[in-house]
């Protein structure tokens, strides 16, 4: 977080230290729960905010990604939701720069759920791995479940790495969503990363387009 600029959707870094040989960090206080907590409470105010958090988690990665970093841990319980609506992206603890090609890393990151096939698979991946998760973010923040069906975790999981897997459309769950919507949606779902938007720059515009943003 330190290399990276200041955004209104993305958590102030101030500054690290050693205090009795223990490491901190001062990061920017956000009073409000995580999107999770929001989610699962059914929270009241989550209808009213549910457009922004589409935009404003596009605009925090296209940040991101623009400056050289991919997240990597993208999903709602690193989001946190402002008393004013704002929401704010969080945990860098696994970004790291965006690789010039495609790569491996020894170690995976992420959370199962969130994490591209490539990723989860141990294959080489890059930025458009968090283009996945955006895709899984949005999609169960939409319909309230995640994109693949299973009667436990396993099941989903496996249908998650199965190429043949067909996604269903979120408007199957939430008529209101606007086609063109799902459809980007699903493309960010795409098992193939480079069937998937190309970067955050190109979807985000497509956010700010299906949305009405300017």
């Amino acid at each position: 977080m330190e290399a990276l600029p200041s955004h209104p959707n993305i958590v102030d870094y101030y500054s690290k230290g050693k205090e009795k040989g223990r490491e901190y960090a001062v990061i920017e206080y956000i009073e409000g729960p995580c999107l999770r907590e929001m989610m699962v409470r059914k929270d009241s105010r989550l209808e009213g905010v549910l457009s922004d958090i589409v935009v404003e988690l596009a605009e925090a990665m296209e940040h991101v990604h623009r400056n050289g970093f991919m997240h990597l841990d993208i999903k709602p319980e690193n989001l946190i939701v402002s008393r004013g609506g704002r929401s704010y992206l969080c945990d860098f603890d696994t970004a790291q720069l965006i690789p010039e090609k495609p790569a491996k890393i020894e170690k995976k990151s992420g959370t199962p759920f969130y994490m591209s096939p490539e990723l989860a698979n141990g294959w080489r991946f890059d930025h458009r791995a968090d283009i996945y998760a955006f895709g899984v973010t949005v999609y169960e923040l939409l319909t309230g479940v995640k994109p693949f069906e299973g009667q436990t975790q396993k099941a989903m999981l496996a249908n998650q790495l199965n190429q043949r897997y067909r996604i269903r459309e979120l408007r199957k769950f939430n008529p209101n969503i606007p086609i063109k919507l799902d459809e980007l949606v699903i493309k960010c779902l795409d098992f193939v990363p480079e069937k998937r938007p190309p970067n955050m720059t190109i979807l985000a515009r497509e956010v700010h387009r299906i949305m009405g943003v300017k």
